[in-house]
């Protein structure tokens, strides 16, 4: 038997995931920002003082390749580093002003992408789309080959 990417969800999702990135990257490009680093900011402004632990369990990618991206978040005065209050061994990550300033234009930004990617498509189509890409995620998140 043949394999027909698309009718892979594995391949249609990360062609998906490409087009998204790279439509973002056009749409943030002015604010000096990657997609790479949107995910951060969004779980900082959601929680503000996380932990590098923290950061790359929210996010689900490479400690190392989370350090690298907090390094240049800092180096772009996006997010601070603090010594933890109750370990000062740890280290904390805070927003900058200029980060707290970008939640705005940011999410508009990643808003505006979505939109374009779903012009056309129903709302019970985007509730359903929605559950099922939850469901992929938590089945995923709970195989013990992730762990």
């Amino acid at each position: 038997m043949e394999f027909d990417r698309w009718s892979s969800p594995g391949y249609v999702i990360n062609h998906l995931s490409r087009l998204m990135y790279q439509a973002l990257a056009q749409e943030i490009k002015s604010y000096d920002i990657v997609p790479g680093q949107f995910p951060v900011l969004l779980c900082l402004w959601e929680e503000d003082g996380l932990n590098q632990r923290q950061l790359y369990e929210r996010v689900r990618i490479e400690q190392a390749t989370m350090s690298n991206t907090l390094a240049r978040m800092v180096r772009d005065d996006l997010i601070e580093r603090r010594p933890d209050a109750e370990d000062r061994r740890a280290t904390r990550f805070y927003l900058t002003g200029r980060g707290k300033k970008l939640e705005k234009p940011l999410t508009s930004s990643a808003q505006a992408v979505n939109g374009e990617a779903l012009s056309g498509v129903t709302k019970p189509e985007i509730d359903t789309f929605q559950k099922v890409q939850k469901a992929m995620i938590s089945n995923l998140e709970e195989a013990a080959w992730l762990k």
